[in-house]
């Protein structure tokens, strides 16, 4: 006969327990309540609480005939929204005086359910949160021409706030004029649109010990702007700019960043912003992507290219994915030994050349291929040609003395990348490793036949 065993976890401390159930999507925590007296009031004091609407299938109701706390759960249909504000409403009233570590809320919300969120802010911060997770967008069938609720003074003045993400249609997130913000804030990831103001200057710039920041903007496609970055602390800098601009000349959005400590930076962006850098001292490790396709249209876009690209000039690792950086632009990158560079083949390969020019002394490089529709009616016969790469008049340094592994991923070997392989295979002195991965997922190793180096 088989004998039950002990239920070993329900003897576990009550933090231990907790710890457990964070990891676990609000409407799973709270069923557990169901499973004996033990578990009763367990999921009332879990650290991290993790609503989301198209999750959250329990709606709370009172019955005449209540459980003994009142309520009752029953499983409804996922779009009921009713059922999901009050879900969170009962959720956040039933946790007492425990404190909540994370608050996750990813949800649609009408614009009448304003003030609910906004208790649902202020509830989490009477919690001493320490990490807030913010996804709250418009119900699909409305139109709001301006966002319906304001990111309460709390949220700006916690001190104990360590990590800060807002993504939202629904929320503005103004900082007070005066006074300090975010005192202990490490990472920040936050959704701007249209940031024309003064206020989003000092969102990105009242950060003491910010640590990770990272920002996708919408930017206007007129008049001039700035938006400046300062922040005394920060290692990891993150900007995604999107601008819906059909070669605007009077795009005139400047962006200035200052950060002593920086070690990371990745900047992407369609239409090219002018970028201008203080004390980037510390930065090693840096990624660009200059992914529109129009951008060799854009008035300036030489210049700003070289400004932008120069800040980058004294790190170790770099990726650069572009459609077109024309010839002059390049920095030299003394320091670099490790390089990923995607290239689009509609355009020439003449950005690889520079790179291997410019960097003497590199040791590991990866092209990767990326398809894009925008080049598919330029590409035609040119693809079977050999000359969409020139080779260069002299070998660069780097091929002679540093670079040892290359790796090429998703290129069909047209005459022109054939042409790239064989030159790497004859110039390539301290080569020890190629491998070149086909679109189809095989691979072939070409390695140098040489004796081994002692």
């Amino acid at each position: 006969m088989l004998s039950m065993g002990r239920d070993k976890i329900s003897e576990l401390p009550d933090e231990v327990l907790c710890h457990i159930l964070s990891f676990v999507p609000a409407k799973y925590v709270v069923r557990t309540r169901v499973l004996s007296t033990r578990w009763k009031n367990i999921w009332a004091s879990v650290p991290s609480l993790d609503f989301e609407f198209e999750n959250i299938p329990i709606v709370w109701r009172d019955e005449n005939q209540p459980d003994p706390d009142g309520f009752r759960w029953e499983a409804e249909d996922l779009s009921d929204h009713v059922g999901f504000l009050t879900f969170v409403d009962r959720v956040l009233y039933f946790r007492g005086l425990s404190d909540i570590k994370k608050l996750r809320l990813h949800c649609y919300c009408r614009v009448e359910d304003a003030s609910r969120i906004d208790g649902w802010i202020r509830s989490a911060f009477s919690h001493n949160v320490v990490e807030l997770d913010l996804c709250v967008q418009a119900h699909y069938d409305e139109y709001i021409e301006e966002p319906p609720l304001e990111l309460p003074r709390c949220v700006f003045t916690c001190k104990t706030l360590v990590v800060l993400k807002l993504m939202s249609n629904f929320i503005t997130y103004a900082p007070p004029t005066s006074g300090c913000c975010f005192p202990s804030l490490k990472s920040l990831d936050v959704r701007v649109d249209y940031p024309e103001d003064d206020s989003m200057e000092k969102l990105f710039s009242c950060c003491p010990v910010l640590e990770d920041l990272s920002i996708k903007a919408t930017v206007p496609d007129h008049n001039r702007q700035n938006f400046k970055v300062s922040a005394p602390e920060l290692k990891r800098l993150r900007m995604t700019f999107f601008s819906f601009i059909n070669g605007a000349e009077d795009f005139e959005y400047n962006i200035s960043v200052n950060a002593p400590k920086l070690e990371y930076l990745d900047i992407k962006q369609d239409y090219l912003s002018h970028y201008t850098f203080e004390n980037l001292k510390s930065l090693a490790k840096g990624s660009v992507d200059l992914y529109c396709h129009i951008g060799k249209t854009q008035v300036g876009f030489s210049e700003r290219a070289t400004a932008l690209l120069e800040a980058f000039s004294n790190v170790k690792y770099l990726l650069i994915s572009a459609h077109y950086v024309e010839d002059g632009c390049l920095p030299a990158f003394n320091h670099l030994t490790e390089l990923k560079l995607v290239l689009y083949d509609c355009y020439h390969w003449d950005l690889l050349t520079e790179l291997l020019k410019k960097s003497p002394n590199l040791q590991s490089l990866v092209i990767e291929h990326k398809e894009d529709k925008e080049c598919v009616e330029e590409r035609g016969d040119v693809l079977n040609s050999a000359d969409r790469w020139r080779t260069p008049e002299s070998v660069p340094i780097c091929l002679i003395s540093h670079l040892k592994t290359i790796t090429i991923r998703g290129l069909n070997l047209y005459p022109h990348v054939q042409k790239v392989l064989k030159y790497f295979m004859k110039n390539g002195k301290v080569l020890d490793k190629m491998t070149i991965y086909a679109k189809n997922g095989a691979y072939k190793y070409f390695i140098p036949r040489r004796a081994p180096r002692t």
